[in-house]
């Protein structure tokens, strides 16, 4: 994300004037940084087009776009998404923080599917999903999410739940979970030292949550 040397250190709505359109609010946010449309399209890596149609009210910013564009302006995201003054939240709010991580919608695979990285490419584990699964988190990789045997882990996993992995991370921190390919089925293994991480195969992805439907 770019920034600006000219943007002001706000943590309010930009202005006094109660603007009555989240377009109209854009645009005075957008005046108050310092900002022209093009500035602040390279700055959310969109086009100027688009943050002219914003600021026509052409059509709204996705939730997850508007906490980015808080941030970028350094604007209050309840005053962008509102106007409302009493509920406004500010760029450093950890809530605007977890709102800029939006939803992924990480595909369900079978183990079956599983043999090794090479069927692990984003578009591979699309097609092949046999559903989804909601996921608001960062990660290095692509996410998918498998249901397995957790034994000798059971205690850890009660209810044998969905299991996400991200497969950026094929080297496990000391005492996480972990996904191996195995001889025959992918198997959860804990990392235990760097030389014996308890993995009889190829590392498939590091463990980082662990999904359960009540």
């Amino acid at each position: 994300m770019s920034n600006f040397s000219h943007q002001k250190d706000r943590d309010a709505e930009p202005s006094p004037q109660r603007e009555a359109s989240i377009g109209e609010r854009i645009r005075a946010a957008r005046k108050e940084a310092g900002l022209n449309q093009g500035e602040l399209a390279q700055a959310l890596g969109i086009s100027q087009p688009t943050v002219a149609n914003w600021e026509s009210d052409v059509h709204n910013p996705r939730q997850q776009m508007l906490a980015r564009i808080a941030q970028t302006l350094n604007a209050s995201l309840g005053w962008l998404a509102s106007g409302d003054e009493q509920s406004a939240l500010s760029a450093s709010h950890p809530v605007t923080s977890y709102l800029k991580l939006g939803i992924q919608h990480v595909p369900i695979l079978t183990a079956e599917l599983i043999k090794s990285r090479q069927s692990l490419h984003a578009d591979r584990m699309m097609a092949a999903a046999t559903g989804f699964i909601p996921f608001s988190g960062s990660a290095t990789g692509s996410l998918f999410a498998l249901q397995l045997d957790p034994a000798p882990f059971e205690d850890e996993f009660p209810g044998h739940p969905l299991l996400i992995f991200d497969t950026g991370r094929t080297q496990p921190e000391m005492d996480h979970y972990g996904l191996c390919a195995g001889p025959e089925r992918p198997a959860l293994f804990r990392w235990t030292t760097a030389l014996n991480a308890g993995a009889s195969g190829e590392i498939l992805g590091t463990l980082i949550a662990a999904w359960r439907e009540f």
